[in-house]
C-alpha cells in the first residue's frame, strides 16, 4: 500500500496512508485526506489509488493543484514525483517503509518546498547534511538528472477480488488483443455496430427458449382445460341413458368432432370394459390412464405424455344402501396438444417480428452510445485546434471517465511545454520545455515571499508578498533584468546567492537581509536541467527562528 508524506505547511512530516479507491483531498471535514491551509478547497483532488497505479484528479479547485511544478487536471503519480495542493507540497512513498519510520519523520522540522527541474530534489534538511530516512534513496535521492520515476510495486489483493482481478487480467490479454485487433481492419464505426447486431441477434434467439417454455405452459394448461370440459359434457350427456341401463343409447359422436380430441370412451367402472362408442363396445382399452382413472374416481385432467393430454369424469348414480353418490362408468377423453400449439411457420414469424423490434431499438442505442464515444474526442479535437491556432495550453472535457481525464490531463502539460518552450528547442535545447511555467508554479506554490530569476538575470516570476518587501510591483519587474528592482541591497544578496549557487547548484545557499527591522534568511537553490546546467533560480524570503 501507499502514504502521503507531507513536505512543507503546517503538517509537515505528517503521513497519511492511502486506502484502495478514491482518497479525497480538501479542508472539509469529511475529506479522506485533511489538508488545513487557507488556499487549499473544501474539496480540492481525489486520489485514486489502482493494483498498478495512482492517479491524481483535480476536483475544479480554486488554487489548484499541481505535478511537479506544472498545472494539471489529471496525471499518473510516480515515486519521487511532487505533488502540489496549492501551498502544500506531498509525495507518495510506500506504506511498509512509512511505519517503520512514522516515529523518526513526524518530529522533523517543517522543510521549504524546493526541488529542480529535471529530477526532484530532496527535502533541504537531508540536502545539508542531515542523514536520510530509509528508502529515501530508493524513491528519490538516488534518482540520476534525466532518469524515469520509480514504477510503484503492483498491489496484490486476496479473495474474491483477486480472483476476479486474475480474470480479467486474463481476457485483458488473451481476449481483448484480438477485440482491438477488429478495429484496425474495420472502421470502428462498423466494429461497434456489429458488436450491438450480434447482441440483438443473440438476444432475441436466447429469448425464444423462455418464450417457447411459457407458451408451452399456456397450451397445456389450455388443453387441459379443453380435454376436462368435453369429458364432463360428455358425462352429462350420456348420465341418463347409463343410469337406465340403455347402453345403447350412449353416444360419443359430439364430442369425437371437437378438433384435438384423439379419443372419446365411456368405461364401465367395475370391470374397465368400453360402453361407448358401440364400434369398441365390449373390449378393454390398453390405456394406463384408464386404470388411473377407475382408481381414483374424480374429475382429472392430466398430461398422458408430451402431445396427449387424458381427461376423465365420473358418472354416478345415487346408492340408497349408502347414501352417497355411487360411480358406475368414466368418460374419458384423450386429447392432441399440437392442435393449440405454435407451428413452425408461426414460430419463425414470431422470432422475425422479436428481432425486427429489438433491431429498431439496438439501432437507436448503437446511435446514442456511438455519439456518447465521438462527441468528447470530436470536443477534445477542436479544442486542441484552437489551443495551437491560438497559443492557449488548457483543454477540458467535463466527461467522468478517468481514462480521458488522464488523456486531457497529458495532452494539456504537452501543450504547455509546446508553447513555452518553444525558444530553447528552436536553440537546441532538444525536446520540450517549459521552464518559465515551471518557475511561475512553484513561486506560487512556496508559502514564503519568492522570485524565479533565470539564468541570465532575468525576473521569470515573483510572488505578490515578495513585491511588498522588495518595495516593488512585481508585473513591472518580470521580464526585466533583477537590477531594475529598487532595493540596491537586496540586488546584491540576490546576486551574490546567485554567483555562489552557479558554483555549487547542488546545495541551498542561504544569506540573511534586514526588512523593516526584521532580520530574514534568503535562500536561493538552483533548477538544473537534464544535462547539469542551470536553468533559473528560486530565491525564498524566510522569517529566522524567533524572528517574528
Amino acid at each position: 500500500m501507499w502514504a502521503l508524506r507531507v513536505l512543507s505547511g503546517p503538517q509537515a512530516g505528517s503521513i497519511i496512508e492511502l486506502k484502495m479507491g478514491r482518497n479525497v483531498v480538501g479542508r472539509a471535514p469529511h475529506c479522506d485526506i485533511k489538508i488545513t491551509s487557507p488556499g487549499v478547497s473544501k474539496e480540492h483532488s481525489e486520489i485514486t489509488v489502482y493494483k498498478d497505479k495512482i492517479v491524481v484528479t483535480d476536483l475544479k479547485s480554486s488554487n489548484g493543484t499541481y505535478l511537479n511544478g506544472v498545472r494539471m487536471q489529471t496525471g499518473l503519480m510516480r515515486l519521487g514525483d511532487k505533488l502540489g495542493i496549492h501551498d502544500i507540497l506531498v509525495d507518495v512513498i510506500p506504506a511498509p517503509e512509512v511505519r517503520a519510520q512514522a516515529p523518526r519523520q513526524s518530529a522533523a522540522p517543517a522543510p521549504m518546498p524546493y526541488y529542480g527541474g529535471a529530477a526532484p530534489q530532496m527535502p533541504p534538511q537531508y540536502q545539508q547534511g542531515m542523514p536520510m530516512p530509509q528508502g529515501m534513496p530508493q524513491a528519490m535521492g538516488s534518482a540520476e538528472p534525466g532518469a524515469a520515476p520509480m514504477a510503484a510495486p503492483a498491489y496484490h489483493p486476496g479473495g474474491l477480488k483477486a480472483v476476479m482481478d486474475r480474470a480479467l487480467e486474463y481476457i485483458e490479454r488473451v481476449a481483448l488483443p484480438g477485440v482491438y485487433k477488429l478495429a484496425t481492419f474495420v472502421e470502428f464505426r462498423m466494429v461497434l455496430l456489429g458488436f450491438v447486431v450480434l447482441f440483438i441477434f443473440v438476444t432475441t434467439l436466447l429469448s425464444m427458449i423462455p418464450m417457447i417454455q411459457i407458451s408451452r405452459a399456456s397450451i397445456i394448461n389450455e388443453s387441459k382445460r379443453r380435454a376436462a370440459s368435453i369429458a364432463r359434457t360428455v358425462a352429462t350427456i350420456n348420465q341418463s341413458a347409463l343410469l337406465q341401463n340403455s347402453y345403447s343409447s350412449l353416444t360419443t359422436n359430439q364430442a369425437e368432432a371437437e378438433d384435438g380430441v384423439k379419443q372419446v370412451l365411456i368405461v364401465q367402472q367395475s370391470d374397465g370394459m368400453i360402453l361407448a362408442p358401440a364400434s369398441r363396445a365390449g373390449t378393454t382399452p390398453d390405456l394406463p390412464f384408464v386404470h388411473v382413472a377407475r382408481r381414483e374416481m374424480r374429475p382429472q385432467a392430466v398430461e398422458v405424455d408430451s402431445s396427449t393430454i387424458g381427461a376423465s369424469f365420473p358418472i354416478g348414480l345415487f346408492d340408497p344402501n349408502t347414501g352417497e353418490q355411487a360411480v358406475k362408468a368414466h368418460a374419458i377423453v384423450l386429447y392432441d396438444v399440437g392442435s393449440l400449439a405454435f407451428d413452425d411457420g408461426r414460430a419463425i414469424s414470431l422470432f422475425m417480428q422479436t428481432l425486427v423490434i429489438a433491431s429498431l431499438i439496438g439501432l437507436l442505442v448503437f446511435f446514442f452510445m456511438y455519439k456518447l464515444i465521438e462527441y468528447p474526442i470530436v470536443t477534445l479535437n477542436a479544442q486542441l485546434d484552437t489551443a495551437m491556432r491560438e497559443k492557449k495550453d488548457n483543454t477540458e472535457v467535463d466527461f467522468m471517465f478517468p481514462a480521458l481525464q488522464a488523456l486531457v490531463g497529458n495532452i494539456n502539460s504537452l501543450l504547455t511545454r509546446y508553447l513555452h518552450g518553444e525558444g530553447e528547442q528552436a536553440a537546441g535545447g532538444g525536446g520540450f520545455v517549459n521552464r518559465d511555467g515551471e518557475a511561475e508554479n512553484i513561486v506560487q506554490m512556496i508559502g514564503f515571499p519568492s522570485i524565479a530569476i533565470a539564468k541570465d538575470g532575468r525576473v521569470i516570476a515573483g510572488s505578490a508578498s515578495f513585491g511588498q518587501i522588495a518595495r516593488a510591483e512585481m508585473n513591472q519587474i518580470v521580464g526585466n533584468m533583477f537590477q531594475a528592482i529598487p532595493d540596491a541591497a537586496l540586488q546584491k544578496n540576490l546576486e551574490h546567492l546567485m554567483n555562489k549557487t552557479r558554483e555549487n547548484p547542488r546545495v541551498i545557499h542561504t544569506d540573511q537581509l534586514e526588512f523593516s527591522g526584521h532580520l530574514c534568511i534568503l535562500s536561493c537553490q538552483a533548477m538544473v536541467s537534464s544535462t547539469g546546467e542551470v536553468d533559473y533560480f528560486v530565491i525564498t524570503v524566510s522569517p529566522t527562528e524567533g524572528g517574528g
